[in-house]
């Protein structure tokens, strides 16, 4: 395995993740709320609005224990029970990684059956997404198992098992790229058949479905960001990852309701 002492370790990059996550989840707060405003008090609603809201407040909670348990290893290992090594895993922090996985699997979900819609339910577009959906939540939760039978105290997997890692965090790598080239390749289509030849401008439908694959870009953008910078870090094993896991889990929830308070029908 290669050396990265000269760069982070896991002990500092445990405790900047939990900082960083402080900061995206203060942020995800508000976005939360704005979200939830928008759909509540001003009615917002459409044939999505039921399950998205509904996984979209799974999701919130998720991310909600996700930082109450780094929040409670730092505060812990420094000031209650100090400890040599923040970044040693202990069972509370096994539930961190499992809420990982459930807000990458859960995530995932809501960009499906928004394809799903934008496909006029179609499901033939989505059954290979959602089989490969559980794949990725099945080898993730292999690697906890494996983690735990094999070196319970380890930071980060060890080089035995990083490949099941990587199958898991590439699955759904790959799964988020191609469920939104099918939503933004959709959106394209319908948007081009709504223009009209020798009028100028846009009409009213085509600008709102223009608005909509920008915001999934960007949303979708960000997500796949992301995860392409965890997959390495964890393919390479490197310390930094634990910087960017719990990073990954308020990114993870802010496009599903973002996107449905702004665009019901999506």
């Amino acid at each position: 395995m290669a050396s990265f002492e000269h760069t982070v370790n896991p002990d500092q990059a445990t405790f900047l993740g939990f900082g960083l996550e402080g900061v995206a989840y203060g942020i995800h707060v508000i976005l939360f709320g704005i979200a939830v405003s928008l759909l509540v008090n001003k009615g917002r609603k459409g044939p999505s609005i039921g399950p998205i809201f509904g996984v979209s407040a799974l999701l919130f909670c998720l991310s909600t224990v996700h930082f109450a348990i780094n929040f409670n290893n730092v505060y812990t290992s420094t000031m209650v029970h100090p400890r040599p090594h923040i970044a040693a895993e202990t069972h509370l922090l096994v539930g961190a990684d499992a809420m990982f996985i459930l807000s990458d699997f859960f995530s995932q979900l809501v960009l499906i059956y928004r394809c799903y819609l934008v496909w006029n339910r179609n499901i033939w577009v989505v059954i290979l997404p959602v089989l490969v959906a559980f794949a990725a939540a099945s080898c993730g939760f292999a690697v906890i198992g494996l983690v735990l039978s094999i070196a319970p105290t380890a930071p980060q997997a060890p080089a035995d098992i990083v490949p099941f890692g990587d199958a898991s965090f590439a699955m759904s790598l790959i799964l988020n790229f191609i469920s939104s080239s099918l939503i933004v390749g959709r959106v394209w289509w319908l948007a081009r058949g709504n223009e009209v030849p020798g009028v100028p401008g846009l009409s009213r439908s085509r600008h709102i479905l223009r608005q909509a694959t920008g915001v999934i870009v960007e949303s979708g953008l960000l997500f796949l960001a992301t995860q392409f910078v965890f997959v390495i870090l964890f393919a390479i094993a490197h310390p930094a990852q634990a910087l960017v896991e719990p990073l990954a889990v308020q990114i993870y929830v802010r496009p599903s309701l973002h996107t449905s308070a702004c665009f019901p029908s999506f």
